[in-house]
Order: structure tokens, then C-alpha cells, then sequence
């Protein structure tokens, strides 16, 4: 299985968490490509099983929470019904921010397999390793291989 994970990041922390995703998709056997969203292996994504895609929330202490710079991620080629897992980083709160997310990706026709906020940031910070075992998890289980 050929897994990209393509991630937007802002203080590093998003770059943080798509690297442990794709070390937790590799120790499940899987090929994995991690870019940042403004330069990554067009081949490897086009030729991939599931594209992970990941970004920050942006907006202040929640009020207005966005997924981070959209516009960035809408220079991704098409990933019409291909198998996509979504992903936010956030401080305080994940759902407006995935909502949105989850909105560009089925303006976009894709098959979303799963979503997840990942705290990495903030007050009351915690070990989100089990968080990360059950997206992956969650992620593979849900793709359709042709």
C-alpha cells in the first residue's frame, strides 16, 4: 500500500505529527511519501493508495477557527474519488477547523476515510500517541483497494 501524506504547517508542529503519522503507516507496511503541500512528488500522490492531508487551525483562542491557509492546499492536483484521510493540528478546539477541512475535501469529490484533531500545541498538551495508532488505524482499515 502507497500512503502520501501531504501537510501545511505554520510553527512546525503539523510537520511534526505528519512525519509520526507516516512512521505509524510505515511500521503497518506501507510505502510513505510526507511532503509539505508546496512541494511534493506529484507521481507519488497521483500513484498512491490513500493521500493523508494536514493542516493547522487558524483563528484566535477558537472564535473563527479555519483550517490554516486553505489556499495553499487547494494547489493540490485532483483528488477526485481517491481515498483521503483528513487531519487539523489545533491549540483549543479541532471542529470548526475540521468541518471546514472536511468541507474542501468533499468540494473537491473525495472519499474522505477518516478525520482527526491532534492537540500539539497549547495548554493541557498531551501524548496523543494513541490518537495517532487509531487514525492510522481508522485510515487503512476504511480504504478500497481496486
Amino acid at each position: 500500500m502507497k500512503v502520501a501524506i501531504l501537510y501545511q504547517s505554520l510553527r512546525g508542529g503539523t510537520e511534526k505529527l505528519a512525519e509520526a503519522l507516516g512512521t505509524n503507516f510505515q511500521s503497518k507496511g506501507s510505502a510513505v511519501g510526507v511532503y509539505p503541500i508546496t512541494n511534493y512528488d506529484a507521481q507519488f500522490v497521483l500513484n498512491s493508495d490513500l493521500i493523508v492531508v494536514g493542516t493547522w487551525t487558524d483563528g484566535l483562542f477558537g472564535l473563527g477557527s479555519r483550517p490554516g491557509q486553505l489556499s495553499k492546499l487547494n494547489t493540490l492536483r485532483d483528488i477526485a474519488h481517491k481515498d483521503v484521510a483528513l487531519f487539523v493540528t489545533y491549540e483549543i478546539s479541532p471542529e470548526k477547523s475540521l468541518t471546514g477541512l472536511n468541507e474542501w475535501a468533499n468540494g473537491r469529490s473525495a472519499n474522505i476515510v477518516a478525520s482527526a484533531g491532534f492537540k500539539v500545541r497549547g495548554p493541557f498538551k498531551k501524548d496523543i500517541q494513541d490518537d495517532i495508532d487509531l487514525f492510522v488505524e481508522n485510515s487503512l482499515q476504511l480504504i478500497t483497494l481496486d
